[in-house]
């Protein structure tokens, strides 16, 4: 099978997906190209990226260079890795989206657009299962709901960055409150202060503003799901008073281990992602709550590897594969 995978140009192979996912493909015997997401283009009717032949190789060897304009459409199947430059994210997704049509995808890019944020989640009506959340580009609003709230603490992060970028918790009355809350909604009054908001224009950023769950240090799982069905993850655990349990922020992994009910619930939200198009997943839980998906390129084969010695990328690569073509031939 003709398997594309558009990822990002670097230098070497690295131990992340950018190299396992391809290489595991290859290992079963697919054919597989790279293709640059950051050339993605529509040329006389074809969605064209730079691309190479991916031959295989080992961690830190040369990556492939993608330079030859290709078709991404002579392809049985593709999948995304990466996004391209922030400044470019509504074209890209808008070629993607015509590609949809064309090609199938492991996860469809209308569902990567929609999903992978903060706010999308909502749509998997789980409400019993998500920690109590607002979103809004209003200082006003957010500071309103701490403090009718007493002494609960939040977390307040972007709806659309990762790897615990700018993620803050925050009580009312604390001394940094107001200078977090301002910050993470764009500092607006500020700069209209300096600058007028004529002369500025808006400033005002989206910021969602979540209940903080104390037992998350003790409890937090990656669960990384294929096709709806759990095939492996890690346990996350922040270091000393660190509440952040990202492993690229410096968190602990450890061996995954899920009882009944947490295994059942990753399961149920599997099964409703892919009524999305979403066939691989890593899921942030905190039994019973579902924190975050993760869903273009979450990091779990290789903290997987690391907590356990095992290597899940065959069974995660064909499972995923596996349930988009069955997919795309309903």
């Amino acid at each position: 099978m003709k398997i594309l995978v558009l990822t990002i140009q670097t230098n070497d192979y690295k131990f992340v997906n950018n190299f396992l996912i391809p290489e595991s493909l290859h290992r079963q015997g697919h054919e597989v190209a790279l293709g640059d997401v950051d050339t993605l283009s529509y040329l006389q009717g074809v969605i064209q990226c730079k691309q190479a032949t991916f031959e295989g190789g080992a961690v830190g060897e040369p990556h492939v260079i993608m330079d030859e304009m290709r078709s991404c459409e002579d392809f049985d199947l593709v999948w995304v890795l990466d996004y391209s430059h922030p400044d470019r994210e509504k074209e890209f997704f808008q070629l993607l989206w015509l590609l949809e049509r064309r090609v199938p995808f492991v996860n469809d890019p209308s569902g990567l657009f929609f999903m992978n944020n903060k706010i999308g989640i909502a749509a998997l009506d789980l409400q019993d299962n998500l920690p109590e959340s607002f979103v809004s580009c209003d200082e006003e609003t957010l500071r309103q709901v701490c403090e009718s709230n007493g002494d609960i603490s939040w977390v307040i992060k972007p709806p659309n960055a990762g790897c615990g970028a700018d993620v803050f918790k925050l009580t009312a009355g604390d001394a940094n409150f107001s200078a977090l809350l301002q910050s993470a909604t764009g500092n607006a009054y500020q700069k209209y202060e300096m600058f007028t908001r004529e002369a500025f224009g808006q400033a005002e950023k989206y910021a969602v503003l979540q209940e903080f769950l104390p037992e998350l240090k003790g409890t937090e799982k990656r669960v990384m799901i294929a096709d709806g069905k759990v095939v492996g993850g890690f346990k996350k655990t922040g270091k000393g008073a660190e509440f952040r349990g990202n492993a690229s922020t410096g968190g602990d992994v450890g061996a995954l281990e899920l009882n009944a009910d947490e295994l059942a619930l990753s399961e149920k939200i599997g099964e409703r992602l892919k009524d999305f198009g979403i066939r691989f997943v890593g899921i942030d839980m905190a039994y019973p709550y579902l924190v975050e998906l993760n869903l273009v390129n979450p990091g779990g084969i290789n903290y997987h590897r690391k907590a356990t010695g095992e290597d899940i990328a065959d069974l995660l690569t064909r499972t995923a594969v596996d349930g988009a073509l069955a997919a795309a031939a309903r």
